[in-house]
This record gives structure tokens, C-alpha cells and sequence, in this order.
């Protein structure tokens, strides 16, 4: 593929002088096209990296392209210098996705509860966007700004449950395929992400995670691990999701900062009866551990 920089209008910040203005429909459709190229490199972002022989400095050079758009795929392939230069950071294409389509709707009073495929509940304060890379990818994203699994009010009692209301929605997957198919939810941390919107992955298992799940007792040892995908997971069973897996797995890994808690990636999925398994990682910059749960989820590709 030829290496093209997104055009600066499909990620330029939807605000004019007097505050923010809407943009139209094929504005929205020219920034899902760039979220579509992001979902598609998530999964292999990494892969150039772990090839650097300087760790922390490959991660830290990763981190910074995220926010300029490279791994976001603002730049295809070589040309990344002056491809950042003539293009805004694209890291929060999701968010403008989301405000666009669900507050900027509301403000104006324009009932569009499902349109190119978001779909948004302003009263649970949450939108649904399907991915166009894969049949089964959907994902779920708050309608208020918080950057992702660090965010300070994913621990407090008023926030929404993010996970549950994902598990509620988990029929839009189970639909596209066959009934008995396995459903995932994951979120990376801060190093395995692309995006600073918080957004909840929800696809299916991928075979080998879902029958490890299955060898275990629902009665869980005081600390059980799992080695998934060349990572080791924390395995922790719950009854319900009616506390926040946000909270249990900053106690359970001691994630009292911000910082802290944007190294955690979790998944969750069935135990197979009426409750879950919360899977948890920690992002490890010497082990090239980017902390990438969704990797537990099945791989996907845009066509």
C-alpha cells in the first residue's frame, strides 16, 4: 500500500471560534474510516517494537506515535515525519465519533438513536459502535470524556458500570454468529491502546482462551494465573458485575495512581454458569508486555 497521510479534515477538532459547530454525515463516516484502520493495527502495533533492541526506548517512541497518529495509521506506511506534521493526533478519532454522533445529536435535539452504525443511550450515558473490521467486533464507549482504564472516575460509585452495560450488549455479537459462540469483553492499558477514549472491546473468545477458562474450578485459589498468548494473567472469579471490575483490579494489583492503573488491561467472560472470570494484566515495559487483553479476543482484518 502507498504510503498517504489521512487528510487533516478527517481528525481536525470539530470546533469554530464560537465553540463547537456539527459536521455532517460524510464528516463522520471519513473519521469511522480512520477508527477502521486503528482497530485493524491495534492488534499489531507492537510488533515493530518488541523488535528494538532498547526497550524503554522503543515503548516510549510508541507511545509518542501513538498521540501523532502513526500507530492510529495517520502515515501507512514510510513518510512518518512529515505525514505528523500536516496531520492533527488522531488518538481520539473514537471520542469525536461519539460526541458528533451522541451529544452534539442531543444538543440539538435530533433523535438519531442508530446511525452508521453508533448507536447511543444518552440516559446510561453510553454509545455502541461497530467495527467494520470484523462481523463480530463491537464496542462500547462512554458518552462522557474519560481517557480509558486509568481514569479517575471509573473508581467512584456514581460512574456508570462500563463492563456490565457491555455484557448487556453482548447479543449484538452472539447474533452475527452462531449462538453458541463465546463472548469476550477487554480493554487494553494505556501502552496497548491507540485510542484516549475509554472503549470496551466486545467480540468472541478465541478458542485456546476460552477453554483454558474452561479447565477452571469456579472456586478459584487465593491468586490463580493463566499463561494466555505468551502473557500471564490474574484469573478472579466474580458472582456478578455488579461491582465495578475497574475497581477490583486496581485492589487486587495495589493500582492507587493513575499511572498505576493505566498499566492494567482486563477481560472478562462467562465462567459457563451465572458469573465471570476477570482476567488482569499489568502492562511490563522490561518483559515487552504491552498490556493488550484484547489479544484474548478472536483476530480480525477489514477487507
Amino acid at each position: 500500500m502507498a504510503c498517504r497521510c489521512v487528510p487533516r479534515a478527517w481528525v481536525r477538532p470539530f470546533y469554530g471560534n464560537s465553540g463547537v459547530q456539527r459536521i455532517d454525515q460524510g464528516s463522520v463516516r471519513d473519521v469511522r474510516g480512520v477508527v477502521d484502520c486503528i482497530r485493524t493495527k491495534e492488534n499489531d502495533v507492537g510488533a515493530g517494537r518488541e523488535a528494538a533492541t532498547r526497550v524503554r526506548t522503543a515503548l516510549a517512541k510508541a507511545a509518542r506515535a501513538a498521540r501523532y497518529g502513526v500507530s492510529g495509521l495517520l502515515c501507512l506506511s514510510a513518510g512518518i515525519g512529515g505525514c505528523a506534521r500536516n496531520a492533527e493526533p488522531a488518538d481520539l478519532a473514537i471520542w469525536r465519533i461519539v460526541d458528533q454522533g451522541c451529544n452534539m445529536q442531543q444538543q440539538a435535539q435530533v433523535r438519531s438513536p442508530s446511525a452508521n452504525g453508533l448507536t447511543c443511550d444518552a440516559r446510561d450515558g453510553y454509545a455502541v459502535l461497530k467495527d467494520r473490521c470484523g462481523p463480530t467486533h463491537f464496542l462500547l464507549i462512554p458518552t462522557a470524556r474519560r481517557i480509558g482504564v486509568e481514569s479517575p472516575e471509573l473508581q467512584t460509585a456514581g460512574e456508570p458500570n462500563y463492563f456490565a452495560i457491555a455484557w448487556e450488549q453482548r447479543g449484538r455479537t452472539v447474533n452475527a454468529v452462531p449462538a453458541d459462540a463465546d463472548v469476550g469483553l477487554a480493554i487494553n492499558s494505556r501502552y496497548g491502546r491507540s485510542q484516549s477514549q475509554l472503549h470496551i472491546h466486545i467480540d468472541r473468545l478465541r478458542p485456546q482462551v476460552r477453554a483454558a477458562l474452561q479447565s477452571l474450578k469456579l472456586a478459584l485459589g487465593a491468586q490463580t494465573y493463566l499463561e494466555l498468548m505468551g502473557h500471564r494473567y490474574r484469573v478472579d472469579h466474580l458472582e456478578s458485575l455488579a461491582n465495578s471490575p475497574f475497581a477490583q483490579a486496581a485492589r487486587e494489583w495495589d493500582a492507587r495512581t493513575v499511572d498505576e492503573r493505566a498499566r492494567l488491561t482486563l477481560a472478562v467472560a462467562s465462567d459457563g454458569a451465572s458469573g465471570f472470570f476477570l482476567l488482569s494484566d499489568r502492562a511490563d515495559l522490561a518483559a515487552l508486555d504491552r498490556g493488550h487483553a484484547e489479544e484474548l479476543l478472536q483476530p480480525r482484518s477489514c477487507n
